[in-house]
């Protein structure tokens, strides 16, 4: 086939004609848990075409198609293009295609904690995190922590999320805790950047294994291209001045942190009655936060904290659904322009969590171009710092797609395409979810193991840790 160049196409690449073959195969993939069953039957090139291809950030292109070869993008044209190439064919029927979803602050550990009632109080902050989320960490281990992480996977990769910054927390199953949910990430193929959650809340001695296991996860992943570390600390009012003097004198300089930053009015005061002006002041006195530091929620914060954050830049994430289940407010958008999205436990729909931040913020009176920026220019600015060639159509980069399960019938173009996000695909649905050039999910079947089997398993346990939790 002759190769054609145009600069209006973000990828292109000389094609030819070929036949592939290849052949179904299976193999048992083994947890120190349980023998799970791994299906493999993605075709090494391939296509998916006739939908509408956006990244959102400038890039628009009806009846597009998108050429994959192993791992990587290595064509993007109109359909009619390349519609000769002898490789599989999968025709979208005019879904929406964007690049793989980021989630920036998640907590796959919550995936059981539907249907549990708390023990206790929740009329404050602190009271649902003692009567709920404190007595479910408490009760994972490390069978509970691996199938709450791959069924919060499986959950997010049928919203089109092929990337996930989680923070986790299970504080009687602390050491080779990430390895377990690093475990479920290479199971289901998409990319992670991982965290414990530091805390003194179980005293200083076990702080000092929370310490310990963020620094040898990320040690040992420094050089890998699917799964990072990060240094999670659960809170300002968790952590004490000794912990907090620990973790900067062992941990890396360049080692993000990862950390609930005045979520609630509580963390502010708690820092303010110690002398500072308030959350992130005290994390930056303490040499913690930087440009690749993750701040959470950051909805109450103090005069210097904002002047911190414009001479910073931190990530800040917004969890628009979580602020508002636990009443704790919601971040000042005003002050804070750069910011991303995070379902903080509360779901694996990121579009689901980009419907809810518009209606609990400003709703009709919401700036779309700001959605946007949030949604897509920064998100992949962001994702890209961690994980690289990833978060675009260009030739070359990481085939990480999501095929939304919406055709839109009404006109769309780069204009409105929020709108069409909003109140047309609104659930996150998608038709499809590709990572590293791999199908994980086509047409509402997870491809890469028999969910079914996956979820008997869960059942039981996490049967057993709600037992453990109301015992």
């Amino acid at each position: 086939m002759k190769r054609q160049n145009n600069k209006d196409h973000p990828a292109r690449g000389d094609y030819i004609r070929y036949e592939t073959r290849y052949n179904f195969e299976k193999w048992i993939w083994k947890t120190t848990i349980f023998k799970i069953q791994l299906r493999t039957n993605n075709p090494d090139k391939y296509i998916i075409a006739n939908g509408i291809i956006t990244d959102g950030a400038g890039y628009f292109l009806e009846n597009g198609a998108i050429l994959i070869e192993n791992d990587r993008i290595t064509g993007v044209l109109r359909t009619e293009e390349i519609i000769e190439v002898g490789v599989d064919y999968i025709d979208v029927g005019g879904r929406l295609i964007i690049p793989g979803l980021l989630n920036a602050h998640h907590h796959l550990y919550s995936t059981f904690a539907a249907g549990l009632s708390p023990i206790g109080e929740t009329n404050s902050f602190a009271g649902i995190l003692e009567n709920l989320w404190w007595r479910l960490d408490r009760a994972l281990d490390e069978e509970s922590v691996y199938y709450s992480a791959l069924l919060g996977l499986i959950d997010s990769i049928k919203h089109g999320v092929t990337t996930i910054f989680d923070h986790h927390a299970s504080m009687n199953f602390v050491g080779g805790s990430l390895s377990v949910i690093e475990d479920a990430f290479k199971l289901t193929g998409i990319k992670g950047l991982l965290c414990f959650e530091t805390s003194d809340r179980m005293g200083e001695t076990d702080a000092e294994s929370h310490i310990a296991e963020n620094i040898d996860f990320y040690e040992k992943h420094r050089d890998s291209e699917t799964l990072k570390g990060s240094f999670g600390l659960h809170a300002n009012l968790t952590l004490s001045e000794k912990t907090l003097e620990k973790i900067h004198e062992a941990k890396p300089p360049e080692m993000p942190i990862h950390v609930h930053c005045g979520e609630d009015r509580a963390d502010l005061e708690y820092c303010i009655e110690r002398g500072y002006k308030g959350p992130i002041d005290r994390l930056n006195s303490f040499g913690l936060v930087s440009g690749n530091s993750i701040l959470a929620h950051c909805i109450h914060l103090g005069k210097k904290d904002y002047g911190l954050i414009d001479e910073i830049s931190p990530i800040i994430v917004s969890n628009s659904e979580s602020n508002a289940n636990n009443r704790v407010g919601k971040m000042d958008r005003r002050r804070i322009k750069d910011y991303i999205l995070g379902s903080d436990g509360m779901t694996g729909d990121i579009i689901g969590t980009l419907r809810s931040h518009y209606l609990l913020g400003e709703g009709s009176a919401e700036d779309f171009d700001e959605l946007r920026h949030a949604f897509f220019d920064y998100r992949y600015e962001i994702q890209r710092r961690f994980f690289p060639d990833t978060a675009s159509f260009t030739h070359g980069s990481r085939a990480d797609i999501a095929v939304l399960d919406y055709i839109p019938v009404t006109p769309i173009n780069p204009d409105n395409l929020m709108g069409h996000l909003i109140f047309g695909a609104k659930s996150g649905k998608v038709y499809m979810t590709i990572s590293d050039g791999k199908i994980l999910y086509r047409d509402g079947k997870i491809t890469f193991i028999d969910e079914m089997e996956i979820t008997e398993k869960a059942h039981k346990v996490a049967s057993k840790l709600h037992r453990r939790y109301y015992g």
